[in-house]
């Protein structure tokens, strides 16, 4: 039977695997941040970085939100203050393999028979929810991984 430490490694290695996906995610926010307040040349305009099917406001406050909450859940990780469970890892597991599968279409429609369309046409905001997408599923394989081992 595996021991406490087991679970240790396992929290940190996740941690830091969902703490690259936070990081990625916080460089879209603040380039888009920066693209509508001073744009730079080096990175995309501030139109391929926001669809427009949010008022830009309500997006911004939404992806601040998304932002605590994957830094609170890298926080849990790094600090062991998160029980493995197998009934939330499964739960986020098939969340996430949904929206990852949803924005996996998404991009494809986009990028080959929709690239005008507002939302299918978002090329580099559905990057994103990919990468979002694959912090759920990261954090659902933590939980399943984690309460085989733990229970």
């Amino acid at each position: 039977m595996p021991t406490n430490s087991y679970i240790q490694n396992l929290a940190r290695w996740y941690g830091l695997a969902l703490l690259l996906l936070t990081t990625l995610f916080a460089f879209r926010v603040i380039a888009q941040l920066v693209q509508i307040w001073q744009p730079v040349e080096f990175l995309p305009s501030f139109g391929l970085w926001h669809s427009g099917t949010l008022p830009y406001g309500w997006l911004v406050g939404t992806q601040v939100l998304i932002l605590a909450m994957c830094l609170r859940i890298v926080w849990q990780l790094f600090t062991r203050r998160v029980i493995p469970s197998s009934r939330k890892g499964q739960l986020l597991l098939v969340l996430g393999c949904v929206y990852f599968g949803g924005m996996c279409v998404r991009l494809m429609v986009g990028l080959t028979i929709a690239p005008n369309h507002v939302w299918f046409g978002a090329t580099l905001p559905t990057v994103f929810h990919l990468v979002l997408a694959a912090f759920v599923i990261l954090y659902g394989r933590f939980h399943s991984l984690g309460s085989q081992e733990f229970g």
